[in-house]
């Protein structure tokens, strides 16, 4: 059965609810989405970093907010399971969240998260500089988030980007929570710290700190939705670049074929893209 995007958001509410961290692996486009659900995981993420690297860009506040919006409605409508999105710094000041709640909701994604870095933002963790707005600024646009949204399922996650005091990332957090955030964005790299996100009473979505503890670890401490950035695009960039290097070497791509384990159940998963939803539609109206 096909889910509505207001079921997907409800789905998720539930998984909030669970004593458990559910995966989200991040993708970049409607295929890696449904790789994912194919494999049995119950999100999928969207990051905007992954969705500059797509592109060619550096991590760097230089999406447009339609190319993101464009991105998250073909995800959401490629998979059955619920989308959490990135939606950046809300693309300008507390107006311009307005416009962007809006339009993801239309896109269909079930969650967005918004920081409080300044626009246009830069990645800290890789070695740029992060400027922040305000707390009161960041606060104003958490509530217009919260009062923007039609539907009251679709989640509103704050994440703060103030990466210096943990302190500064709890109260600021706490703020947004006391506008209306549903969730809080875990910027913790330690089991203190992931601890004292969880004292605020929200459940926790974040990017796990897998060397640090195992997943399921993070659940037991309040983390509800894990987002794992960047893997999925590394592990198919290499496997292209194996692909690619065999095909030029060898002028043909065969062995690769050959030798990786399970690519044949890959290839036939995609090969058949779409075949089953084609003759169902066949078949009911006769063409």
């Amino acid at each position: 059965m096909e889910l509505t995007a207001g079921d997907k958001r409800k789905s998720l509410r539930t998984m909030l609810n669970e004593p458990v961290c559910h995966i989200a692996p991040s993708c970049n486009d409607g295929i890696q989405a449904r790789l994912v659900e194919w494999l049995g995981f119950p999100l999928v993420h969207i990051s905007g970093s992954g969705q500059h690297r797509a592109l060619g860009f550096a991590d760097a506040g230089l999406l447009t907010l339609t190319e993101m919006i464009n991105r998250a409605r073909e995800i959401a409508d490629a998979v059955n399971i619920p989308i959490v999105s990135d939606a950046e710094t809300g693309y300008g000041n507390a107006v311009n969240v307005v416009r962007a709640v809006r339009e993801f909701e239309r896109s269909g994604v079930a969650a967005i998260h918004i920081e409080d870095q300044m626009t246009p933002k830069r990645a800290g963790h890789e070695g740029f500089d992060v400027g922040l707005i305000s707390k009161a600024e960041f606060v104003a646009k958490i509530k217009a988030a919260v009062d923007t949204r039609r539907d009251e399922n679709l989640l509103i996650i704050a994440r703060s980007e103030a990466k210096d005091s943990l302190q500064e990332r709890l109260d600021r957090t706490q703020a947004c929570i006391e506008a209306g955030a549903d969730a809080a964005w875990a910027s913790a790299r330690t089991e203190e710290e992931v601890k004292a996100y969880a004292k605020l009473g929200k459940p926790l979505v974040g990017v796990p700190p897998r060397q640090q503890m195992p997943l399921q670890r993070w659940g037991e401490l309040g983390g509800r939705v894990g987002c794992i950035p960047t893997v999925l695009q590394v592990a198919a960039l290499h496997g292209m670049r194996q692909c690619l290097e065999e095909l030029k070497t060898n002028g043909t791509e065969a062995r690769y074929f050959k030798e990786t384990p399970g690519i044949e159940d890959t290839r036939k998963w995609y090969a058949g893209m779409g075949n089953k939803e084609l003759k169902e539609l066949e078949a009911k109206y006769g063409y």
